[in-house]
């Protein structure tokens, strides 16, 4: 495929997904031109760009595809992780791998900026594969002489709600990983594009790294959250022990069941924790969208908590 520059040219990497799909949405809304660069395996790549958007099908494991993708743009956004995906990619191979290989292919372009996806809790010794992956995508960045700006997440709000949820509709139960009562700090999809946007448009936050969160709560009350909005159902508890058991029993033949084990653990622990406030005081103007804002609407008249 061709691919066409644009003086405001925006790459966004994973542009299908959660986040990516939301601040595409908003970049249009903003004027932007914008390209996505997706594979289209684990999200539904779209059939038809809209208005000045212009889609690319590529793969982050190809440093031709890397090329390929920043040609003629300015900023470039790195919105794709290998955390949830059940095959295709993993954090060393996307969160890592494909964040450097992606980082080289911008510097050698000429890309002004980039904004690097990150999540609170990277570093070099984290306890979660993800948190290293980040700390060393964040480094790629930093070390490219290119202008950055790193914008670590709490968990995904959106994300939580959506899993949690899923079995509600056929089992009528609600999942809740450990004991429901550790807190988190969550960053809604919402949210998360806001920063982007931000960022992509305020020179001030380049060579700055933001740890941005929406709201503090526990799994319980997520959970609660979503019973109440639906009007029935009751909550699954999977215990701290069975945890223990999944993360390293599921590895050798479910990575993905292991990564989901061990971070419900790191949570457990209250790592996923800190305090939004802060950061938020500087943006005033962004309003928080919270667990209210992502509930998704009422599908039905309520009845009573089984």
């Amino acid at each position: 495929m061709r691919v066409h520059s644009s003086p405001d040219m925006i790459l966004v990497v994973g542009g299908t997904g959660r986040l990516g799909s939301r601040l595409v949405a908003g970049l249009g809304y903003d004027g932007k031109h914008v390209r996505i660069m997706a594979r289209g395996a684990n999200h539904p790549f779209p059939g038809k760009a809209g208005h000045g958007v212009e889609l690319l099908r590529g793969s982050l494991a190809s440093r031709a595809d890397c090329e390929h993708a920043v040609e003629g743009c300015r900023q470039v956004v790195f919105a794709a992780s290998g955390f949830g995906l059940k095959r295709g990619g993993t954090p060393r191979s996307v969160d890592r791998g494909g964040a450097r290989r992606l980082v080289d292919a911008a510097a050698a372009a000429g890309v002004e900026h980039i904004v690097m996806m990150s999540m609170h809790g990277a570093a070099p010794d984290a306890p979660l594969e993800i948190l290293r992956a980040k700390h060393a995508a964040e480094e790629s960045v930093k070390a490219s002489g290119l202008a950055w700006t790193a914008i670590r997440m709490g968990l995904n709000l959106d994300q939580f709600l959506a899993s949690m949820s899923e079995p509600l509709e056929t089992k009528g139960r609600v999942l809740v990983f450990g004991s429901g009562r550790a807190p988190v700090t969550f960053t809604s999809t919402a949210d998360a594009s806001s920063a982007v946007r931000r960022a992509l448009a305020d020179p001030a936050l380049r060579g700055k790294t933001i740890e941005w969160g929406s709201e503090t709560h526990t799994l319980g009350t997520l959970a609660d959250a979503i019973l109440a909005n639906a009007g029935h159902g009751s909550i699954l508890q999977i215990p701290v022990v069975a945890l223990r058991v999944m993360a390293a029993v599921s590895r050798p033949f479910s990575p993905f069941t292991a990564r989901m084990a061990a971070a419900a653990l790191w949570m457990e622990s209250g790592s996923a924790a800190f305090d939004p406030a802060p950061k938020r005081a500087e943006f005033p103007d962004i309003p928080v969208a919270g667990l209210r804002q992502s509930l998704p609407p009422l599908a039905g008249s309520r009845g009573t908590r089984g």
